[in-house]
């Protein structure tokens, strides 16, 4: 993988050209700008203006997940760190929260630890109970990990009916987001950033209430069926790299490269798909390349693919529908279990 990394920084695959910095500045602020026109017009133009906030709400969470991994130069200088504001406004949720979990999500994804004989997520991002039980192995956990009263309620209920709650869940994730980045930059007295996630919503809901044609409540309800239309979007993408996969004690894969074969997967890669997909659809070389430019994810498959089996270790792609069925069965399997 050293030799891989070499060869792609030599063919410039690390750099983000200025030209496309330039454009993703541009479309962070002219498509929520032309929404919101577009809601002002009323009708089937409205609608369009919907889906077209809900797709910038991931394309903007790309965005803050290029410079939060440094494509754009280290994210404390003062371009990322200006960019990471503006994607704070105009996302609502911000970078520190997620950059502590993340980079220990990249370091030790889906893994555990054994804890009082308690199989322990490591991985943030497989500890949602008692909302959701990502796998089987994690139902002990879920069973033992909360104290109150409501919260083992949840967990006792919850994961019976996440298989038919899966959906809807995921159309409120941003909404959590947003609570958890305003929650902790608060918390680490990161007040710009809480002030930004904080603006994002009642700037948002300001507009949208003004502009509507119709009733204020009509442009709430526009503005507020785009986050969960855009949560939708994000979390579906999220959830196709590593749910289904393998979820293992730390102590027993053999380093770092190991960690990532067994949890992550790629799911099919086209101009369309990885517009879509913010290049996320080539989850194993951005694990495997954390700060390489998205755009160029696609270029290392093959490399990647033929470096890992050569090395013993698996390369899993699937077919979105493929990806997605491994998903349901993980969590069905939860709920049965």
């Amino acid at each position: 993988m050293a030799i891989l990394k070499t060869q792609a920084r030599e063919k410039g695959y690390f750099n983000v050209p200025v030209w496309e910095q330039a454009f993703r500045c541009v479309e962070l602020v002219a498509a929520p700008a032309l929404a919101f026109y577009l809601l002002s017009q009323g009708g089937w133009l409205a609608v369009a203006g919907c889906v077209l906030l809900a797709v910038h709400y991931p394309r903007t969470a790309y965005l803050g997940h290029d410079l939060a991994h440094n494509h754009w130069g280290p994210r404390d200088d003062a371009k990322p760190t200006l960019m990471l504001r503006a994607v704070s406004l105009f996302q609502g949720f911000g970078a520190t929260w997620w950059v502590e979990k993340h980079e220990l999500h990249h370091s030790f994804p889906n893994a555990c630890r054994m804890k009082d004989g308690v199989l322990t997520p490591i991985d943030g991002d497989i500890d949602s109970v008692p909302w959701i039980v990502w796998d089987k192995s994690l139902v002990k956990y879920n069973d033992t990990a909360r104290k109150t009263t409501f919260e083992k309620l949840l967990a006792h209920i919850m994961p019976r009916f996440q298989v038919p709650l899966f959906f809807p869940l995921l159309s409120i994730a941003r909404f959590n987001w947003s609570w958890q980045s305003i929650e902790t930059a608060a918390r680490k007295e990161r007040n710009i950033e809480a002030a930004l996630c904080v603006a994002h919503w009642v700037v948002g809901m300001t507009l949208a209430g003004m502009l509507t044609p119709g009733a204020a409540w009509t442009g709430w309800l526009w503005f507020l069926t785009a986050q969960l239309f855009g949560g939708f979007i994000l979390a579906f993408v999220f959830v196709l790299n590593h749910t289904g996969m393998e979820v293992y004690d730390a102590t027993e894969a053999q380093g770092f490269y190991d960690r990532q074969a067994r949890s992550t997967r790629n799911t099919p890669s086209s101009v369309v798909l990885d517009w879509l997909t913010g290049g996320l659809n080539s989850q194993i070389e951005h694990h495997m390349f954390p700060t390489m430019a998205r755009r160029n994810l696609p270029k290392m498959r093959e490399a990647t693919r033929r470096a890992m089996v050569e090395c013993g270790y698996a390369y899993e792609e699937l077919k979105n529908g493929e990806a997605m069925r491994a998903v349901m069965g993980a969590l069905s399997e939860a709920a049965r279990a």
